[in-house]
């Protein structure tokens, strides 16, 4: 499984976890995941199903649209894929713009799944993340280091693995070097080196984009 599939599935789990504890109880020293319900499959649509109004005023960074934002997030995947798989048919070399809006999609993508993580999880830490700040960040840095929080907080360091990523520091590696190839970015910070009007940045290359999509998908 990798980032992006895996990152729905930790969603899936804290959500039930949440909803099983309502963030009312610790968990003990000897909670282990594999016998919690974040293993047992979801019945038709993997995410976690909206819950609607059950009477509360708790205030959520999506404002209720969890589910079309899990959709969108879905078409955004099926996006990339296709255009990887154009990509890969053709004789492009690397220094090719096409590859950037891969990143984007990508990014996205990441962005949305990051912030459902703690919009489901960040009751478990001692100070919530606030939802406007979760609405308005595109740190996907600071995305990274809110969603290590929750899983420390909830004890599945040693769960919190996909191809690719064996540990948390591996995690915010990889979503480190994701954000750092922002197209816009990676252009207006370019190193001064290039040596042709329009050169794309290193970090955009074919080949270096093709390899980060093989961890994401």
């Amino acid at each position: 499984m990798l980032i992006v599939a895996s990152i729905l599935e930790w969603t899936a789990g804290v959500y039930r976890l949440s909803a099983e504890t309502n963030y009312t109880r610790r968990l003990s020293a000897d909670y282990n995941l594999r016998c919690s319900r974040m293993n047992k499959k979801l019945a038709g649509n993997r995410f976690f199903r909206p819950r609607g109004n059950q009477g509360g005023t708790v205030e959520e960074w999506h404002n209720g649209a969890d589910m079309e934002i899990h959709f969108y997030g879905r078409a955004l995947r099926k996006a990339v894929s296709l255009l990887i798989e154009r990509l890969q048919a053709t004789n492009q070399t690397q220094d090719d713009w096409d590859v950037g809006p891969v990143v984007l999609l990508y990014r996205q993508a990441v962005e949305l799944q990051l912030k459902a993580v703690i919009g489901e999880g960040g009751g478990f830490l001692k100070a919530p993340t606030d939802h406007l700040t979760l609405v308005k960040t595109r740190s996907l840095r600071w995305l990274a280091q809110i969603t290590s929080q929750i899983i420390k907080a909830v004890q599945w360091e040693a769960e919190f693995k996909c191809k690719g990523v064996s540990n948390l520091a591996d995690f915010n590696a990889v979503i480190a070097e994701l954000e750092g190839m922002e197209p816009v970015s990676a252009a207006i910070y370019a190193e001064p080196r290039k040596k042709n009007l329009g050169e794309v940045p290193q970090q955009l290359f074919k080949t270096k984009v093709l390899q980060i999509a093989s961890k994401m998908h």
